[in-house]
């Protein structure tokens, strides 16, 4: 009986961090995404680089990097090149990695300056919450900003 609800417990959480939580096909890549279709979508302007580090998707540059919740049905996998590439719900590249890109969107957590924003932990917990997974410790080292709700994407030219 403790096999079975441990094999529950490990599939439950396999399926919350793959599927569409994780739209990537690489072992270990962390792509998060949002579980649900959004009807609604914030349009602040993002302008920078998608990068990854330590396994996780990012966008922007050391010291001022973002987590960022892609929309259901996006994916990101590694061309022949090896350069990781998002793909929006039609397959259209819409970002990829090292290059400058843009998109809509809007920070639904910030970590500083710390002084003037919610506890870390108390935004984290939010988030995942409404994620219903959650966001590997490794992707919110000191150099991450925050986490960025993405919105409307433009396939790339």
């Amino acid at each position: 009986m403790q096999r079975l609800a441990w094999l529950a417990s490990a599939l439950g959480l396999l399926v919350s961090c793959g599927g569409d939580a994780a739209g990537s096909s690489e072992a270990g890549l962390f792509f998060p995404t949002h579980p649900e279709e959004q009807t609604a979508a914030m349009e602040a302007l993002y302008q920078g680089p998608l990068a990854v580090r330590e396994g996780c998707v990012l966008l922007g540059r050391p010291g001022d990097y973002s987590v960022a919740i892609w929309p259901k049905g996006f994916t990101a996998d590694r061309d022949g090149t090896g350069q990781l590439i998002v793909r929006d719900e039609r397959g259209d590249a819409v970002a990829i990695e090292g290059e400058t890109f843009e998109m809509g969107g809007g920070y639904v957590a910030e970590f500083r300056p710390e002084s003037k924003v919610e506890p870390r932990d108390d935004q984290i917990s939010r988030v995942e919450q409404s994620l219903g997974y959650p966001l590997p410790e490794r992707c919110l080292d000191a150099e991450v900003y925050g986490v960025w709700i993405v919105g409307e994407t433009h396939p790339l030219g």
